[in-house]
């Protein structure tokens, strides 16, 4: 299923976003150490240039599994470039596995995302203008009420005629 080219920039910082951090996240589970600052720094480097070539290409499922796929293999090449770590073969199979596990979840993770803000934004397209229009209100005709005041019997604290009991207490004897 392809979706809208609309979503491309949103689906692209997502893949870029999620790469950086399940990329770091399955190679240290694959018994590696975590990335240090300047790994880190090259694996948001090359994550954002597939984020921004998931943006730039019509969408679909095996697209971007191969995206992921591609962010996988080159962050972990970059981590193991930068960091300089060995860890025994080029890729275990215990980090193979992480990784794999990472790309699947990832494809799952971005396809629901994107479905997700789809059909938000079609209930959105459906509600607002019911919700503007009932919003709307005409200032020419509806006017608010003025406020009647009707005094028959002057109230006690409006009394000035100076026979009420307001004033200084009377002396002690």
């Amino acid at each position: 299923m392809s979706t809208p080219a609309t979503s491309a920039p949103l689906r692209g910082v997502v893949v870029g976003a999620l790469s950086v951090l399940v990329t770091a996240a399955a190679h240290d589970l694959g018994g590696a150490m975590l990335p240090s600052q300047s790994a880190a720094v090259a694996l948001l480097a090359v994550c954002t240039g597939i984020g921004w070539m998931v943006s730039t290409v019509p969408s679909g499922k095996s697209r971007l599994v191969v995206a992921l796929a591609a962010a996988q293999a080159l962050g972990h090449l970059t981590l193991t470039v930068v960091d300089g770590h060995h860890h025994g073969p080029p890729l275990d199979p215990r980090m193979a596995a992480a990784h794999i596990l990472a790309v699947g979840i990832g494809a799952v993770a971005v396809h629901g995302a994107e479905r997700g803000i789809i059909a938000a934004a079609r209930a959105m397209r459906r509600i607002l203008p019911i919700v503007l229009a009932v919003a709307a209100v005409d200032t020419d005709t509806v006017r608010p009420a003025r406020p009647v005041i009707r005094v028959d019997v002057p109230a006690r604290l409006l009394d000035l005629s100076g026979h009420g009991t307001r004033g200084p207490p009377a002396r002690l004897r």
